[in-house]
């Protein structure tokens, strides 16, 4: 019996290698463009069943004959049309794909779990006058502000009256889209592509960096005293979130969203995060199992920021699709749905005591809502106060309110902070970076 099953797993052993290897390039070269929400010609790649029922033009793979399968004949040289549009395979692609029809085009589907091999990558040096504001972070005491520009980090000194710049972290080859603190504030996060560089912000020092397993840009980051998470993929590709201790050391790494992820934040006990991400869906997990806790499915388009209450009851949302959504966490019942339906929120930001919700847009607005309430079915202005942000005339990115709500900052594309009166809504006299 026993020699009867390794007889069966050393005959089955290369098909299930070269299953996995054609797989790879589907998921690599074609999902891309044949997904849910962009299936070009009809056609999704994304399950077997989808597969085999093809798209606008029939079916797209025949099993047992690859010349009589659009899959595979289109991506030869001298295909036309041709596929992928701007790049041919090479050989070692084509022929497992090539093998795999010709075995009847058998399904893992555990290989889109794996996040893919990184490309090869030349980062062009960035413009000295495109500094976007793309994060901002203030350390647990509230007396730093963290603010990711350009390809900088700078540190801004919040408990002076005059908020002047303590100093710069500098390193990064590319645009820093993600900063974390850790809850102790001893150490500060910053994210890049392929880019994770670890400080001691006091000493203006970088401690350590991290490089391995990153596939992409770090869209988002998040940190206790021992861990790092981060939010990592191919653009357009499926979202992964790895963890990391602070000497490097991957830990784990697990596909958490099907499209990019745009946003994480941990609970004030560090025992979950969570994590929001452009297929438009926002997920909890636990921290020491990595298991999915929760998910809270209700948005129309990209989830751009998440947050959490206080004691983690409650979160919420902020969506392309131009609403603030507000969560029962247990139940994972909508308590309230915020915002005029006029501009995409971008950021937000919850005061640590749960009492103060900052939400801004693209379109430079924005808004502090207070005394939340479960939306029982009357207008939507009756789920909360809102105080109305002047107009910042510029396109926002980011944004954190100060932990006794008094006031607002945001970050710009033309490399500006802009603050508010949260109790006014009025513009504040901003702070200099230079």
């Amino acid at each position: 019996m026993l020699r009867q099953a390794l007889i069966l797993l050393l005959l089955t052993a290369p098909a299930h290698a070269d299953t996995r290897a054609a797989m790879r390039v589907l998921r690599d070269e074609c999902v891309g463009c044949h997904k849910p929400g962009k299936a070009k010609g009809g056609l999704l790649l994304t399950t077997h069943e989808k597969m085999m029922k093809g798209g606008d033009s029939g079916p797209a793979v025949v099993p047992g004959k690859p010349a009589d399968s659009p899959l595979y004949h289109l991506v030869l040289a001298d295909a036309d049309p041709h596929m992928p549009p701007k790049k041919q395979l090479d050989t070692a692609a084509l022929k497992a794909l090539e093998s795999w029809v010709k075995a009847g085009a058998p399904w893992d589907a555990r290989v889109f779990d794996e996040p893919p091999a990184p490309r090869p990558v030349k980062l062009s040096s960035m413009p000295e006058t495109w500094q976007p504001v793309l994060a901002l972070a203030l350390s647990p005491d509230g007396k730093n502000l963290a603010v990711a520009r350009g390809g900088s980090v700078i540190l801004v000194d919040m408990a002076a009256r005059e908020r002047p710049v303590l100093g710069r972290l500098e390193g990064h080859a590319g645009p820093v889209q993600s900063l974390a603190w850790t809850p102790d504030g001893a150490r500060l996060v910053t994210g890049g592509y392929r880019d994770i560089r670890l400080w001691d912000p006091a000493a203006l020092q970088q401690t350590g960096g991290i490089t391995t397993a990153l596939i992409g840009m770090v869209t988002a980051l998040a940190a206790t005293d021992t861990h790092v998470f981060a939010a990592d993929g191919e653009t357009g590709g499926a979202g992964f979130l790895h963890q990391f201790d602070f000497h490097g050391k991957l830990t784990a790494t697990w596909k958490a969203h099907d499209d990019n992820i745009l946003a994480l934040r941990l609970s004030a006990k560090g025992d979950r995060l969570l994590s929001g991400g452009a297929d438009r869906m926002a997920r909890l997990w636990d921290t020491s199992t990595r298991a999915l806790v929760a998910f809270y499915e209700g948005h129309t388009n990209h989830v751009h920021s998440v947050a959490f209450d206080h004691d983690a009851s409650r979160i919420a949302t902020a969506g392309a699709d131009r609403e603030v959504k507000v969560w029962d966490v247990p139940t994972r019942e909508q308590d309230a749905s915020l915002g005029d339906k006029k501009n995409a929120y971008v950021a937000l930001s919850w005061t640590p005591d749960g009492k103060a919700l900052a939400a801004i847009t693209d379109k430079g607005h924005g808004s502090v809502y207070t005394e939340l309430k479960k939306h029982d079915g009357a207008q939507r202005s009756d789920t909360a106060k809102e105080r109305r942000l002047e107009s910042a005339g510029a396109p926002l990115t980011t944004v954190v309110i100060t932990a006794d709500a008094k006031t607002v900052i945001a970050g710009s594309f033309d490399g500006r902070l802009h603050t508010w009166d949260a109790a006014t809504g009025k513009p504040g006299s901003g702070i200099a970076l230079e």
